[in-house]
């Protein structure tokens, strides 16, 4: 009886110790859950992975106050000239004269779109080219936009002319005979005196002679007249624009025949424009006529060169750190790793046709070693949870097969992949697991810890020795790195879940966060402060999808702390659709301003974007949901600040505020119709 109690007792005892034996987890994995969902907790990382580098410290300036933004505030020109005929007559031809040197720099095709003659040209063996003038052509002020037809007046002004000459001749005749008579009658006088029939009569010719000096001059005079009427006509049949602006409309065409007064074209002037938005009524206390605003206009902008070259959407994009040009490396759910010379050095003899890095399984991440490793490597991460590298160092001749795959593989879909800065070590996650690698010999070195409660979904290396991890369970966690595990440093919360892919900045220094689909702030992975933030207003700002960061070099002799990021972040619905925005933020934080704005042809989803980390070529690649690929130039100039004055308050209304900005446009030269974000700095 005793040794059945006994056995009672010891074998619920045995088992509890078999199943804890069997949840344990050896210290080089760190993965495993044990029987009670927990995993063995480490407060120590160990050994470092790699040296970390300090962080550099940007003293964050604080500002009294948030700013208020006027979004899509409306921009229209505010002068508008209809240009008219002033006299009678045919049109004969829409032209202007070439800007000194522009003729010599057109090419036989462009001459022969562009060029016109005049048809009664002062020289007709060698006229002078013209250049036509179509509508949304850029035009200054006082430039010749038509010529009407001038034969009648230039006729007037030739008879004009010879009657002048012809008065000039009868006035030297008219001076010669006079001062002869004049002569005559100082002889008269003296031989016979005054008085005399002889002396009367010389006096008599005398007279006639300074009348018809008289006419002469007279008749000068009035050819004089004529002559000058006839040029002040013959200018009135060229038409001139009275404003620098742009030709919006031409409403007649040559050979037409108009009256005075009647509308040949219509002209906008591009100098100033007017901005107008809506601002809520709350805020009406903080404005004022004639205060100074900030106004950060949306200007769009095409695409550079693109591909077509993937059947399904873009799930990655990486550009490789070539230094003679580098290659941008797009994967896809078909199944394709293309890889892709942008050639913008125009070097002879580079493919122009993608290569294929062949895989038997949908690619979902990409990732290319940076500048300063010593190997030129591209890792893709597979559906079949495989991670292959491939080795495209000679571009030239790209491998058909990888250079090594790695037996450990993940149970599911790769979706991010990210190599360290040294190049040495890559990262990779697949669902919740996160696996860290040695990329020398392809190995495995542990996994993560599953602390995230769903599918991580970026993965990003910082210079301090540290792996960013963000993931649908709405956290990032800040990992710290050893050499057989690692262990979570800080965990930054409440997420609003509306990007998957958040960058962290080249430094480590910041890390992007979206606080909500309209907001992306610039968080300091040291201490989970928000130190920035880029911000669009509005449910038709919405962002989606991506939030990365350039790489931001620091120019030989300036300091990191006055050279801003540069983030790129891809719209959502409404106005952002298909767009990607670019702006510039401060490293010490504040509000970012936008810089760019990139639209994707048929304004189709964005679903991936990476910087080219090539000092000498800075670009940025975007793949999107139709398949294809996009190169744009981004601005790397620091941004400018654009300013206007308020010039009308309208509150009639009891919910919105209406806010109007004129400002000069000569520099930004906005489109009619086009929109901008007017930003109203507190006042202190």
């Amino acid at each position: 009886m005793r040794s059945r109690v006994l056995a009672s007792w010891c074998l619920p005892a045995a088992l509890t110790g078999a199943l804890l034996g069997c949840g344990t987890n050896s210290p080089n994995t760190g993965s495993s859950p044990n029987t009670s969902g927990e995993q063995p907790k480490h407060t120590d990382a160990g050994s470092p992975l790699f040296p970390a580098v300090a962080p550099p410290e940007y003293k964050a300036t604080t500002e009294r106050g948030e700013p208020l933004v006027v979004p899509n505030a409306l921009v229209s020109y505010e002068e508008r000239q209809t240009v008219s005929a002033e006299v009678d007559g045919t049109i004969e031809l829409f032209a202007t004269p070439f800007a000194p040197g522009e003729y010599e720099k057109l090419t036989a095709d462009q001459r022969a779109e562009w060029v016109v003659y005049h048809p009664r040209d002062p020289n007709p063996k060698n006229p002078t080219p013209l250049k036509r003038i179509r509508e949304s052509m850029p035009i200054d002020a006082r430039q010749i936009v038509a010529f009407m037809d001038d034969q009648l007046v230039r006729a007037r002004l030739e008879g004009v002319e010879k009657i002048k000459k012809s008065a000039e001749a009868a006035l030297l005749n008219a001076e010669k005979s006079t001062d002869a008579a004049t002569k005559k009658l100082e002889q008269s006088e003296k031989i016979a005196g005054k008085y005399t029939r002889d002396w009367l009569d010389d006096l008599i010719t005398l007279s006639r002679f300074r009348e018809n000096l008289d006419q002469a001059n007279q008749q000068i005079a009035k050819s004089e007249a004529d002559r000058q009427e006839q040029q002040v006509l013959l200018g009135r049949h060229q038409i001139k624009s009275g404003v620098n602006g742009v030709i919006r409309t031409i409403s007649r065409r040559p050979g037409e025949y108009v009256k005075a007064g009647e509308k040949i074209m219509e002209i906008e002037g591009t100098d100033k424009v007017r901005i107008e938005g809506q601002l809520d009524v709350q805020h009406m206390r903080a404005i004022r006529h004639s205060m100074e605003v900030v106004v950060e206009p949306a200007l769009p902008s095409a695409p550079l060169v693109s591909h077509t070259g993937h059947r399904q959407p873009v799930t990655g994009v990486a550009v490789t750190a070539h230094p003679d040009g580098p290659l941008v490396v797009s994967v896809g759910a078909d199944g394709t790793a293309l890889v892709w010379d942008p050639n913008l050095g125009k070097s002879a003899n580079r493919p122009t046709v993608p290569h294929n890095l062949p895989h038997p399984v949908g690619v979902r991440s990409v990732a290319a070693t940076p500048v300063t490793a010593k190997a030129a490597l591209v890792i893709t991460g597979g559906d079949d949870g495989k991670i292959r590298i491939w080795d495209v160092a000679n571009r030239n001749r790209l491998p058909a097969t990888p250079k090594s795959e790695p037996e450990e593989t993940h149970s599911s879909s790769v979706q991010a992949v990210t190599i360290s800065h040294d190049g040495k070590f890559f990262a990779t996650a697949a669902g919740r697991d996160v696996f860290v690698w040695e990329l020398a010999g392809a190995k495995k070195l542990y996994s993560l810890p599953l602390e995230h409660r769903d599918s991580v979904t970026a993965v990003s290396f910082t210079p301090q020795n540290t792996l960013i991890t963000a993931s649908k369970d709405g956290t990032i966690k800040v990992w710290k790195l050893g050499t057989e595990r690692a262990v979570v440093s800080r965990t930054i919360d409440h997420r609003a879940g509306v990007l998957d892919v958040l960058g962290v900045s080249r430094d480590g220094a910041r890390m992007l966060f979206d606080q909500d689909k309209t907001r992306v702030d610039l968080v300091d992975p040291a201490n989970g402060q928000t130190v920035g933030q880029v911000q669009n207003v509005g449910s038709a700002g919405s962002f989606s999808s991506l939030a990365v960061f350039g790489p931001d070099e620091v120019p030989a002799g300036a300091q990191a702390v006055d050279v801003p990021y540069t983030i790129a972040t891809a719209g959502g619905d409404g106005d952002l659709k298909g767009a990607v925005q670019v702006w510039k933020a401060a490293r010490t934080g504040g509000r970012g301003s936008e810089v760019g704005r990139l639209i994707t042809p048929g304004r189709v989803p964005v679903t991936a974007a990476a910087f080219s980390p090539v000092r000498n070529e800075p670009f940025l690649i975007v793949g999107t949901s139709a398949g294809t690929v996009h190169l744009w130039k981004p601005p790397t100039e620091l941004p400018k600040k654009h300013s206007g004055r308020i010039v009308n308050i309208d509150a009639t209304d009891t919910k919105y505020v209406t806010v109007r900005v004129e400002m000069n446009n000569k520099e930004l030269r906005l489109l009619d119709h086009s929109v901008a974000n007017i930003i109203i700095n507190p006042e202190k």
